[in-house]
């Protein structure tokens, strides 16, 4: 590692973050620069990508997550930044019950124009923290430590050394003698430059044709200018005033006023630019999350008698779209989308609320036209800079002004999410019936603690048959949720909210130490001892510690690892470096490797001949049509793939004797599913006459 150049590292990032990390990009390795509070995942010389992975898992909420994942991986931040030195991630952190909003501040250290170094400082956004920053913004405006600058126009001699004796004192003072040399001397300075003092009646150049041609270039067009004139034309002033000049001083000077009017310019010009850098999402020009908030509250609460409105915009499949056209014209579509927004919705607040999300709160006393919006959400898809662009709408109509603006926002993104995956439909409305959806889940969610501390989660044992022989050679082990007032929740409910807030890893653990302590009890018992697999989901494979925390276990229950083997999901287990390294170290580790749900939709034949899986599962999908001429290519076809990969196949969701024998003739190797047996009680299981039978 090199060694730190704190002053160029506070350069990039001023001071205020608590946490600042440094990632050498030659061994990808991150270090520690400044820790006020240790971030998981970001332990000394963990490899980048793990350390955010690990991060992400612990500390994002989980619909920012993938989002992140992406953004956020070393390729796409070296990437990135080879193009901008430094730029922001928002993103929403959840700890304990909290929500809070976070950003990530990158940039990089080159050496021979070769980035050498990436520099992360980590803030949180809540308001609080960001009236913190305002200092640090204005000194990204400002310098500490420089001089703001002012220009003179003014071609008497006697009238500029005025100007720039009452001046020199605070600012730096740049002299130009006519409004020619005025433009050059702006041109050449204008990021420097905070105000311009112009006279109007000069030779070459006057101030008219000063301001008119400041005007014309958006740069330059920036610094205010403040007219001086001896000629109290109300006329001319109003002539200055369109030209864009912002205030007025007249001749003779009173140096008192000069100050005081030069000052309230500088200082007001800075806090607009403050306030934008806060409040402005850099890409679309929309309102910040936070920004929105604060305004959105602002604005109910004054517009008592108003009926309010929230939609969502959302992107299908934006990740898609950045994969296949690039990131470019994916921020061209947000550009394109932001300004349709902007252009439809009337009388409200417009925000960047997800990274592909769009959001807007607005008034109308008219009832929502589904028809007129319909109408234009297709103009919008067909006009769009990417062909088959397909945009959903959630909307959450007559808010409820008395709810915490992000529960208001939460409804209409509960609509939304209603229809991600329908083809047809592309607008909804919130309704009551989502909502209690969701208290259920967060319900869930609050009693998942308490849930696993009593041992409320259930092991079943699902069986697997030898089709020859039709006996017990292993099973997989399943969760089920009993409550103690005796209540079962189906594992269609929970494992996909688990799944997407990062609860599944802890639940895949406690699944996986139940069927250890099992293993174990049957080896003391002197029992005969058959492999039982566990599934393991995508998130707990994407932390780096998830083979050793599973070996430990196994160790400690001094059981043989070819008894408990481990079932990664066609999803889970979609073919990436990541994956590779995990399940190498499983297998290295002696773990047996079952792939799972093939056939289920993500289907990869190099994630087949890359991975080391033993064994590989038919998805129910491909059995319920095994019937079929079709279906029964497709079937023979898979099982004869994976028996030339030297691998065992096991049909899962076999319910028939039709689809058993078909499975006879083509010779697979075993079978799970209600035709024998369905997913057992540990008792039940242990009192399968068969199951003492094992050789």
């Amino acid at each position: 590692m090199r060694d730190f150049d704190s002053n160029r590292i506070y350069e990039i990032l001023g001071e205020e973050f608590k946490n600042i990390y440094i990632v050498d990009c030659e061994t990808q390795q991150i270090h520690a620069f400044k820790e006020t509070d240790v971030l998981p995942g970001f332990s000394a010389h963990m490899l980048y990508n793990d350390a955010m992975n690990q991060y992400i898992d612990h500390c994002v909420y989980e619909k920012n997550r993938d989002m992140l994942r992406i953004a956020l991986s070393f390729n796409s931040l070296y990437t990135r930044l080879e193009n901008a030195e430094h730029f922001n991630i928002h993103y929403q952190s959840k700890t304990d019950s909290e929500i809070h909003f976070m950003y990530t501040h990158f940039g990089c250290i080159k050496e021979h124009d070769k980035i050498t170094q990436i520099v992360i400082g980590f803030a949180n956004e809540d308001l609080d923290i960001r009236r913190n920053n305002l200092d640090m913004i204005n000194n990204v405006i400002t310098p500490s430590g420089l001089r703001r600058k002012v220009l003179i126009v003014e071609d008497n001699e006697l009238n500029r050394e005025m100007l720039k004796a009452t001046l020199e004192d605070e600012y730096d003072v740049l002299e130009a003698v006519n409004g020619e040399d005025g433009l050059q001397i702006l041109s050449q300075n204008y990021k420097d430059i905070s105000i311009v003092l112009l006279d109007v009646v000069m030779p070459v150049c006057d101030g008219f044709e000063f301001l008119t041609r400041q005007k014309s270039d958006s740069l330059l067009a920036s610094v205010p200018v403040i007219v001086t004139t001896g000629n109290n034309s109300q006329e001319d002033e109003l002539k200055c005033l369109g030209l864009g000049a912002v205030d007025f001083i007249t001749k003779p000077y009173n140096t008192r006023i000069v100050m005081s009017r030069t000052d309230s310019v500088i200082k007001l010009r800075e806090s607009s630019m403050t306030l934008a850098a806060i409040e402005k999402d850099e890409l679309t020009g929309l309102y910040t999350r936070q920004a929105f908030y604060h305004h959105a509250r602002t604005l109910t609460n004054f517009m008592t008698d108003e009926i309010f409105n929230i939609v969502v915009l959302d992107v299908a499949d934006f990740k898609l779209i950045n994969g296949t056209y690039g990131t470019k014209k994916g921020n061209e579509v947000l550009i394109y989308l932001a300004n349709a927004f902007k252009y439809y919705i009337k009388n409200g607040l417009l925000t960047r609320y997800e990274g592909d999300q769009l959001l807007a709160l607005f008034h109308s006393k008219e009832k929502i036209d589904v028809d007129r919006i319909e109408n234009n959400l297709n103009k919008i898809m067909e006009e769009a800079p990417i062909p088959n662009i397909r945009v959903k709408l959630g909307i959450y109509e007559n808010v409820d002004t008395s709810l915490q603006i992000p529960i208001m926002c939460d409804r209409a993104l509960m609509a939304v999410k209603s229809i991600s995956k329908d083809f047809k439909q592309n607008i909804a409305f919130f309704t009551q019936e989502m909502n209690q959806k969701l208290l259920a889940q967060r319900q869930m969610e609050n009693d998942f603690k308490d849930a696993i501390k009593n041992r409320e989660f259930v092991v079943y044992f699902q069986p697997k048959y030898d089709v020859s022989s039709e006996q017990i050679v292993g099973a997989e082990a399943l969760v089920r949720w009993q409550k103690e007032d005796g209540t079962l929740i189906s594992p269609g409910l929970f494992i996909p909210l688990f799944e997407s807030d990062g609860l599944v890893v802890q639940l895949d653990e406690y699944v996986f130490e139940t069927v250890c302590r099992f293993q174990k009890d049957r080896m003391k018992q002197g029992l005969p001892i058959l492999p039982i697999s566990v599934n393991l989901s995508r998130a707990s494979i994407h932390f780096s510690d998830v083979v050793q925390r599973y070996v430990n276990i196994i160790k400690e229950n001094e059981i043989p690892f070819s008894c408990v083997p481990i079932e990664l999901t066609e999803s889970a287990a979609l073919y990436s470096q990541q994956i590779l390294e995990i399940t190498n170290q499983m297998v290295n580790a002696g773990f047996k490797l079952h792939m799972d749900d093939f056939g289920s939709g993500y289907s990869s034949l190099t994630t087949l001949n890359e991975l080391k899986f033993t064994t590989v599962k038919l998805d129910k999908s491909l059995i319920d049509y095994i019937a079929k001429p079709r279906g029964m290519k497709i079937v023979r076809q898979t099982i004869d793939l994976g028996h030339g990969l030297d691998m065992k196949v096991v049909a899962e969701g076999v319910e028939t004797k039709e689809q058993r024998d078909c499975l006879i003739e083509m010779n697979c190797d075993e079978i799970q599913g209600f035709y024998y047996s369905k997913p057992l009680k540990q008792d039940d299981f242990i009192g399968n006459p068969q199951l003492d039978r094992v050789d």
